[in-house]
Formats: structure tokens, C-alpha cells, sequence
């Protein structure tokens, strides 16, 4: 039901990637997919961890390599990963990009929001590069979810009650609607459709309202509540989803609702990085995934033709 056949970990051997880890296995046993554990070996200078190393970065790349990988070897005993086909990925150079070019081969990208370097623990800025380069989805995973409990065990399970879909109607990925469909019929989990309406903004949504509805709150918050029940509406026997229209800034309202409903997973549709706007300009997936105690399923939206 979930359609994934080949499922990527990639990790770095922390503890939000551990935290990963109990999903990505959770997710390939429900789905019987082959499971590819991919770990990145940072060859940038950059990555050194002392300027001294630069003079002999031969030397430490060779003892970095057969170290990283010994860990990869260990990982892969995992009791989470018992009964799973399970394929070890090495690949050399920095991790964003090395991460993005395994995406095109498979069908979803597990990993933790915060990774083992300084920058990418303060900042998730490994995280937010996949979730905008990936042509798959990406689930991000914070190091707090899962855990012990989690779902280590071979049983298919997920420690997923409550799933929000944030979406904009006028413009979204329609894999984010079907994602969130399937996870919630394969977890029994409550759905919340979430459209997030800014006052200043009435006259971007083009819903060819009439009768003057575009021009006023009231009616603009009408016609979406209306759009919703087209985009999702409910498929007995599966869960009821609630639709709901708030007024307010998009990433602050949608912390808002997923702390309000305990949501254990935040899905959105994401935008490509575009010029410079990966290094000035957050977009909402980056100031939600900044903030989220749970993990953020970010769905792109189809490649133009």
C-alpha cells in the first residue's frame, strides 16, 4: 500500500540517525522493501578536525575510511535491521550532495535532522539540502523520536498515532496526499489537512470564488474548507480526516496545530532550492523542520516535463 520498494538510510552514526534508523527498518518491513544503508565519508577539506590534518589528509582519510566503515559494518548488526534485505552504501565527498544523487533510485530517504559536525548539529544543514535536492521523499527524523522502545523491534510497526498534512490548494504535491493517505491506513492513524490562510495574501489564492467571496476572510476561509474536502476527502473504511483552515503565518501555524493535535508526523511539499536562496532565504519546511519535535516527511513536487 505505501508503494516503496527500495528505501534509503543515509547516516552518519548519530543519534538522530539512530532515531532514523527505527523508522527507516519500521518503514521496510511494512512495505517489504530493500533497505540501502548509505553512509557518506566527507573528504572536504572543510571536514578536517584540525588544520594540522590538512598537511596529512592522506593519512587521515585512510584512518577515517577504515573507521567510518568498520562503524557502517556494526550498524548493519542492528537487531532494527534482523530479517531485512539490506544493502551497505559507501560513498565519498560532501554528504548533501552525495545523498541526492543515490535519490533517483529509490523511493524514499530516511535520515536525522541533525547530523555529527557542529554546523549540521545547530543547524540540520545536511537535513535541509536533502529535503530540497531529493527527487524522492525525504522523512526527517529528530533525534528525540523513536528511541529504545521506538520501533527496533521486528515487528511492522511505526509510533505514529496522529499525522498533519500541511498543503497549500493552490499549488501542491499530490504524492504528499497519497503519502499521507497510506501511512495513516497502514498505522490507523488520525489525518489532519491543514491549509494555513495569510490575510495579506487574499488575492494570491486563485479559486475563482464569485460573488465577491475572493475579496473577504470569511469567504476565501469558505471556498478553502470546500477545496480541501475535494483534495482530500474521506475513503471509508479508512480514518476521517479533519480539514481545517487557520488564519496566521504558515510555519508558526502549522507548530501550532501539530503541538495542539500531539502530531507524531508533519508532511509538506517541498520546493527545489532555487539560486541563492539555499544560503539567505528559509523557506517554511526549514523554519518548521527548525522547531518540530517530530519527524517532517518532505514530498517534491513532480519534476516539470
Amino acid at each position: 500500500m505505501l508503494g516503496f520498494n527500495r528505501i534509503l538510510l543515509a547516516t552518519d552514526f548519530s543519534a538522530s540517525a539512530t532515531a532514523a534508523l527505527q523508522y527507516a527498518a519500521g518503514l521496510a518491513r511494512l512495505s517489504h522493501a530493500t533497505l540501502q544503508v548509505l553512509h557518506v565519508i566527507d573528504t572536504r577539506v572543510t571536514a578536517m578536525a584540525r588544520w594540522t590534518d590538512v598537511f596529512r589528509s592522506t593519512e587521515v582519510l585512510a584512518a577515517r575510511e577504515t573507521q567510518e566503515k568498520q562503524a557502517l559494518q556494526k550498524l548493519l548488526g542492528h537487531p532494527g535491521l534482523a530479517e531485512l534485505t539490506v544493502e551497505p552504501l559507501v560513498r565519498y565527498g560532501p554528504p548533501a550532495e552525495s545523498i541526492i544523487d543515490v535519490t533517483p533510485n529509490v523511493d524514499l530517504v530516511v535520515l536525522g535532522t541533525r547530523g555529527t559536525t557542529t554546523t549540521d548539529r545547530t543547524a540540520g544543514h545536511v537535513a535541509r539540502q536533502v529535503a530540497h535536492g531529493s527527487l524522492a521523499p525525504v522523512l526527517l527524523v529528530p533525534e528525540a523520536s523513536g528511541g529504545a522502545g521506538g520501533v527496533a523491534a521486528t515487528a511492522p510497526a511505526l509510533p505514529i498515532q496522529h499525522i498533519l498534512l500541511a498543503l497549500h490548494v493552490v499549488q501542491y504535491a499530490p504524492q504528499a496526499v497519497a503519502l499521507s493517505r497510506a501511512l495513516a491506513a497502514v498505522g490507523n492513524a488520525a489525518l489532519s489537512v491543514l491549509q494555513v490562510l495569510e490575510p495579506e495574501k487574499l488575492w494570491s489564492y486563485p479559486l475563482d470564488a464569485g460573488a465577491g467571496l475572493s475579496h473577504n476572510l470569511p469567504g476565501v476561509q469558505a471556498l478553502m474548507q470546500r477545496r480541501l474536502e475535494e483534495i482530500v476527502p474521506d475513503a471509508p473504511p479508512g480514518p476521517a480526516v479533519e480539514r481545517l483552515v487557520v488564519v496566521g503565518t504558515p510555519a508558526e501555524a502549522i507548530l501550532q496545530q501539530a503541538s495542539a493535535r500531539r502530531t507524531d508526523l508533519v508532511v509538506m511539499s517541498v520546493h527545489a532550492y532555487g539560486g541563492l536562496q539555499k544560503f539567505f532565504t528559509s523557506s517554511t519546511v526549514d523554519e518548521v523542520l527548525a522547531q518540530t519535535p517530530c519527524p517532517l516527511l518532505a514530498v517534491p513536487f513532480p519534476a516539470l516535463p
